[in-house]
């Protein structure tokens, strides 16, 4: 254990004895994110509706997850701290990433629900590889399919019967078609220049990890936009932890690392990712994508992969000229079988499910 883990570990379990003496609230939710620095997405629909109960009191625990920033140890120690005392005095607990202090020092007769930023997980993750620090005591785990109940007790250390399948919150908006029309309609307002025009989306995943520092894979996104006319636009959606890249200079691609991703999903045309796991919330739309994947072998032989490349609803891709070639003859995957694996429930109503469990939860633990 590093010098500075034992330092963050001595005062919170010193801290956590002094916590322990409050009482559980148990009318009391609390959010916890790592990622923003406000509750977007699923945690944002779950509070949403929960915040409509007047007689729940609901906590938030918000950070930017930066990569420069998680290193500045004395704010890092700060929101710890803060975890700590809202995570072990609130009845149920909602984190969205891997949590530190809710594997190590959480009390019990504290809740726990794990509900992780994807609709799935392409590549391994989690207690599947090595980490800094085991995954534990989550009590729960919500996931679109029963496909994951063996990968995520894996991952998060969970038994499979408390992976519960609800469908995620965040994608009830894609089976809307008048959301899905007014998010193009807003884009096309935003960039007039995309109208009548055949967009492709790329949205790659990272590589890397927080102690290593994190990359974007090589793409030659100029020698793919000039292989189609003016009429096609090729957009940048990168990880939320590629910040900093630069991007080609072309006038017909364009950085829309701010913009919305699903709202991207309904303005776009076909996605080109890789082992993202937004490859399950696009199949939604049944529209076709492709994986550029010049890695696989190595993928698979460093991390490894949930999904079998079998499985993946679209053209396998190791160049640029091979995903050039799969674009202009069109190749499709089996779309409606990948997306009838994935999701169990496909009614928009996943998040009336997901607070519907926090109910029973709450009820039983009274």
């Amino acid at each position: 254990m590093g010098l500075q883990k034992l330092i963050l570990n001595i005062i919170l379990g010193f801290l956590n004895i002094f916590v322990k003496r409050f009482k559980i609230k148990e009318n009391q939710v609390a959010f916890v994110s790592l990622e923003s620095k406000y509750l977007d997405s699923d945690m944002k629909l779950i509070y949403d509706v929960l915040k409509q109960d007047k007689q729940l009191n609901l906590k938030k625990v918000v950070i930017e997850y930066d990569q420069q920033g998680i290193k500045q140890n004395f704010l890092y120690m700060l929101n710890c701290i803060q975890q700590l005392f809202i995570i072990n005095t609130s009845k149920v607990v909602i984190i969205r990433d891997n949590n530190y202090v809710v594997s190590t020092f959480k009390r019990e007769g504290v809740n726990v629900i794990q509900v992780w930023h994807a609709c799935g997980a392409i590549k391994k993750f989690g207690n599947a590889l090595a980490r800094k620090y085991p995954i534990k005591n989550y009590d729960y785990v919500i996931a679109n399919s029963s496909y994951w109940k063996k990968p995520y007790s894996e991952a998060f250390s969970v038994k499979e019967e408390n992976v519960v399948v609800t469908g995620m919150p965040r994608v009830d908006c894609l089976f809307d078609d008048n959301y899905l029309k007014v998010s193009k309609n807003k884009l096309l307002a935003k960039y007039p220049m995309l109208k009548d025009k055949k967009i492709i989306l790329y949205a790659p995943t990272f590589r890397g990890n927080i102690y290593q520092g994190f990359s974007m894979l090589p793409f030659d996104g100029e020698k793919l936009i000039n292989s189609f006319d003016e009429n096609t636009y090729l957009i940048y959606k990168l990880h939320p932890l590629l910040k900093n890249v630069c991007l080609p200079q072309h006038p017909r691609i364009i950085d829309m690392f701010n913009e919305d991703t699903h709202e991207l999903f309904a303005l776009s045309d076909l996605l080109i990712s890789d082992f993202s796991s937004i490859v399950f919330d696009y199949s939604i739309l049944n529209k076709t994508m492709y994986f550029y994947v010049p890695d696989l072998n190595d993928y698979l032989k460093d991390v490894g992969c949930y999904v079998n490349t079998n499985l993946f609803p679209g053209k396998i891709c190791k160049n640029i000229d091979e995903l050039i070639q799969g674009i202009q003859k069109n190749e499709v995957g089996n779309l409606e079988a990948f997306k009838n694996i994935f999701f169990e429930y496909q009614d928009g109503k996943n998040t009336k499910r997901v607070v519907e469990l926090i109910y029973d939860i709450l009820k039983k633990s009274l």
